[in-house]
């Protein structure tokens, strides 16, 4: 069984189908063994599927987006606030 998907004329994922290697793959592009979802864009140069950005200011390497500041390291569950470019504490997480 391989993995394919269905590019739209922008190269974004809009299907994903798993055929066996007798199905008629035509216009599908195999994606077997890579990180891929609907709404992904395939990049053809770099031959990745890229997510879409979560954030105007995070940055891409490879096929995923960070944060321009690292996420915080005590334990605690943080959301991502645009405007100051900063990690919030989650008030409502559990504790």
């Amino acid at each position: 069984m391989k993995n394919y998907v269905l590019l739209d004329e922008n190269n974004t994922v809009i299907n994903i189908s798993v055929a066996d290697d007798n199905w008629d793959s035509t216009g599908w592009i195999d994606c077997t063994n890579k990180d891929v979802g609907i709404g992904f864009v395939y990049n053809r140069n770099e031959d990745i599927f890229i997510a879409p950005q979560p954030y105007p200011s995070w940055l891409r390497q490879g096929s995923f987006w960070y944060a321009p500041v690292d996420y915080p390291a005590d334990g605690k569950r943080y959301d991502w606030n645009e405007a100051t470019q900063t990690w919030d504490l989650d008030e409502t997480a559990p504790k």
